[in-house]
């Protein structure tokens, strides 16, 4: 077995789990020791799990961060199918923000077909990724930059996004549930997706299944504000008809 396809079966382990033991998984993957110690290392370098004495713990509090690296290696063949498709909802002449995350960066990938649009955003990857494309005017916003999410939020964030008008916002999260809607861990980075959404005519949640039916530790958008949420095709059907009953228009790809 392939280290990648190894590690990405223990990663969903811990995650159904909440903890795995080394020898127990040596034994299982018919590896040593060590290897299994190097995948868990790997895990933890990344901030996504604890290492604890014969094993590690998968870190799933309500304010926990995941490094924007861990969440890239997550689910990327959903996540660019989720890209794909939300370069259909952007018309000519639209002025668009592209929030931080996983799946988001995916959607910078996807538009270099674009033209004659505006694309705002505050994730230092899009930035990187959309400089190079001549037929995209490219508006980067200014703030606090942080390591672990890429981008860049806080009161200057804030302030800057409240002179725009957003046609489409592509807003990122860690969570949703029907009851509280899209939430997130971090308080500065709430605070400038909820301004985001106010300025948005339509906004948009691009979230992998693995998102639905969760809740982190502050609302972003309530269920009522978010338009749109385009995810993927495991997501559970009971969850999909209890959100479009909410009214939310949701495609699955």
């Amino acid at each position: 077995m392939k280290t990648n396809t190894r590690r990405k079966e223990i990663l969903e382990c811990l995650k159904t789990n909440g903890s795995v033991n080394i020898l127990e998984l040596a034994a299982l993957y018919n590896v040593s020791s060590m290897t299994i110690r190097r995948d868990l290392k790997f895990f933890s370098d990344q901030g996504s799990v604890t290492l604890i004495h014969g094993g590690a713990t998968f870190n799933r509090g309500s304010i926990f961060i995941h490094n924007l690296s861990f969440k890239e290696e997550h689910l990327q063949k959903e996540k660019n199918r989720i890209a794909n498709f939300c370069v259909n909802l952007i018309s000519e002449g639209s002025a668009v923000f592209i929030d931080c995350g996983s799946t988001t960066k995916e959607l910078a990938e996807a538009l270099s077909q674009k033209k004659n649009i505006v694309v705002m955003t505050n994730s230092l990857p899009v930035i990187n990724i959309l400089s190079t494309v001549k037929d995209i005017k490219l508006i980067t916003v200014p703030g606090i930059f942080k390591e672990k999410t890429q981008g860049f939020s806080g009161q200057m964030t804030s302030r800057f996004m409240r002179e725009f008008k957003i046609d489409v916002l592509f807003l990122g999260s860690a969570a949703f549930d029907i009851s509280r809607g899209a939430t997130n861990p971090d308080i500065d980075d709430t605070e400038t997706k909820r301004i985001l959404v106010k300025q948005a005519t339509r906004v948009v949640l691009v979230v992998d299944h693995t998102k639905l039916g969760e809740s982190s530790f502050m609302t972003i958008a309530a269920p009522r504000e978010i338009d749109t949420i385009v995810t993927d095709k495991d997501a559970d059907p009971e969850m999909i008809e209890k959100i479009k009953k909410l009214g939310i228009e949701v495609f699955l790809v």
